[in-house]
C-alpha cells in the first residue's frame, strides 16, 4: 500500500512514542519499513514530536477526508498532542487528562449502587459466616485448575466464535485465527494481541486466578465477537479494502480504545441471553456441573459479577482525583463485602500500574453503548460499532 508523507509521519510518530512509554502502541501491521526504521533510531525527544503532531494537525484538514474519518483523526491527533505534552512534562489535572486522550466524560458511579448488588448477593451466596466469606468459599470453588485452564479457555473460545459466525456472517475472513500462550506476572488476567494478517494471541496471566463462572465472557470480550474480531473486520474493511493506514495502528491512548473496550464488555450480550449463557456454562465448560447452584442463581449472580466490574472505576477517581491512599482504597473496597482481599489487591495493581493508570476508565465505553443502543445491542448495530471508526463522543 503506498502511503503518503502524512499517513507516514502519523504511523511513525506512533511507533515513536512508543520508545518512551512502552506499550503505547498495541498493535502495529502497516508498513514493515516504517516500524523497522524507527526501531534502528535514538530516541526523538518529545519536544520535536509535540512539533510533528501539531503539524500533523494543521495538515488534517487538507487531506481531503470524508467528514467522518476526518472527526476520527481530529480526536485521535488530540489524544496523541495530549500524551505529547505530559512526557514534555506539562502537569494536566487527571479527568482533563482522560477526556482529551479518550473523547468522553467519565462518570462516578454512586455508591448505593454498588450497596444494592451487595445486597442481591447477600441473598445469593449461601452458607455461613460473612458475605465476603461466602463469597470467596466460591470463589475457592469455582477456580478452574490450572491444568485445565488452557483447554477450557479455547473450548470457550470455539463456542464464542460459532456463534459469531451465525450472528454475524461473511464478516470475518476464512483465515482468521487464535492462538493462546498461559505467561506470568502481569497486571491483567487476560490480554488480546492483534499481530495482523487476521491473527491474534490471547495471553492468559497464570499468576491469578481465573473461575470457569466467567470463561464464555471472557472469550467474547477478547476474541468473538470482541476485540480479535474488531481488529480483524477493521484490517479487512477498512485497512486492506480502503487503505485507512490510521487503521494499522492502535494507541491505548486513543478514543478508539474507548469505543473497543465497550465492544468487549458487550461483546457476551449480543451473542447470547443471560440464561443460555449460564447454560452453555454449566453444559460445556464446568469442571464439575453437579456441585453448582440452578440457572437462575447462577444468571443473577451473574449481574453481580458484571455491575462490581464497574466499581474499578471509582477505586481510579479516589486514587487520582480524590488523592486517597492505599489504605483508604481497601477500607472502601472491603465496606462493600463483595470482592474478596485477592480481587481488591488485584484491581489496586491495576489501576497503579502507570501505563493503566487513565485507561482504567475506558471501560466505561460499555455504558456508552448501552445509553445508545440498550443492554443488549442489536447485531445491526454491534456490527457498525465492529467496522466503523466510531468516536465516544457519537455515542
Amino acid at each position: 500500500m503506498e502511503l503518503n508523507d502524512f499517513a507516514k509521519i502519523y504511523l511513525r510518530l506512533g511507533l515513536r512514542i512508543n520508545k518512551h512509554i512502552n506499550g503505547y502502541v498495541e498493535h502495529y501491521y502497516g508498513p514493515p519499513e516504517l516500524k523497522y526504521t524507527v526501531d534502528l533510531e535514538e530516541k526523538i525527544s518529545p519536544t520535536t514530536l509535540l512539533k510533528d503532531c501539531r503539524a500533523l494537525i494543521a495538515q488534517l484538514p487538507k487531506q481531503g477526508f470524508e467528514k467522518k474519518r476526518l472527526n476520527f483523526l481530529d480526536k485521535t491527533l488530540t489524544a496523541i498532542e495530549t500524551t505529547l505534552r505530559t512526557l514534555n512534562g506539562e502537569k494536566i489535572p487527571y479527568l482533563e487528562q482522560v477526556e482529551k486522550l479518550f473523547d468522553f466524560k467519565p462518570i462516578f458511579y454512586n455508591d448505593n449502587f454498588f450497596y444494592n448488588l451487595s445486597s442481591k448477593a447477600d441473598k445469593l451466596y449461601k452458607g455461613k459466616g460473612t458475605l465476603s466469606e461466602r463469597i470467596a468459599r466460591y470463589a475457592k470453588q469455582r477456580t478452574i485448575p490450572s491444568g485445565r485452564l488452557k483447554e477450557l479457555y479455547m473450548k470457550a473460545i470455539r463456542i464464542a466464535q460459532k456463534r459469531t459466525q451465525e450472528v454475524f456472517p461473511n464478516l470475518l475472513p476464512d483465515n482468521e485465527e487464535i492462538d493462546i500462550l498461559e505467561v506470568e506476572d502481569q497486571s491483567w488476567p487476560k490480554y488480546c494481541w492483534y499481530r495482523g494478517n487476521y491473527a491474534s494471541r490471547i495471553e492468559i496471566n497464570i499468576s491469578t486466578f481465573h473461575y470457569w463462572t466467567h470463561l464464555l465472557s471472557s472469550a467474547c470480550h477478547e476474541g468473538y465477537p470482541g476485540h480479535h474480531t474488531e481488529r480483524t473486520a477493521r484490517e479487512k474493511l477498512l485497512y486492506r479494502s480502503k487503505g485507512y493506514f490510521e487503521s494499522s495502528i492502535l494507541l491505548i491512548y486513543s478514543p478508539e480504545i474507548v469505543i473497543s473496550e465497550g465492544i468487549g464488555v458487550t461483546a457476551e450480550k449480543v451473542l447470547f441471553d443471560p440464561t443460555e449463557s449460564a447454560k452453555i456454562l454449566l453444559a460445556e465448560l464446568h469442571p464439575n456441573p453437579k456441585i453448582e447452584d440452578n440457572l437462575e442463581t447462577l444468571t443473577r449472580q451473574d449481574e453481580i459479577r458484571c455491575g462490581f466490574a464497574k466499581f474499578q472505576s471509582n477505586l481510579a477517581y479516589h486514587k487520582y482525583v480524590h488523592k486517597w491512599t492505599e489504605n483508604e482504597l481497601i477500607r472502601y473496597a472491603k465496606s462493600f463485602k463483595v470482592i474478596p482481599d485477592k480481587g481488591i489487591r488485584a484491581i489496586l495493581k491495576f489501576i497503579s500500574d502507570e501505563l493503566w493508570a487513565h485507561y482504567v476508565l475506558v471501560y466505561q465505553g460499555e455504558r456508552l453503548i448501552t445509553e445508545k443502543f440498550g443492554n443488549r445491542p442489536s447485531p445491526k448495530h454491534f456490527r457498525r460499532l465492529l467496522t466503523e471508526q466510531t468516536l465516544p463522543s457519537d455515542l
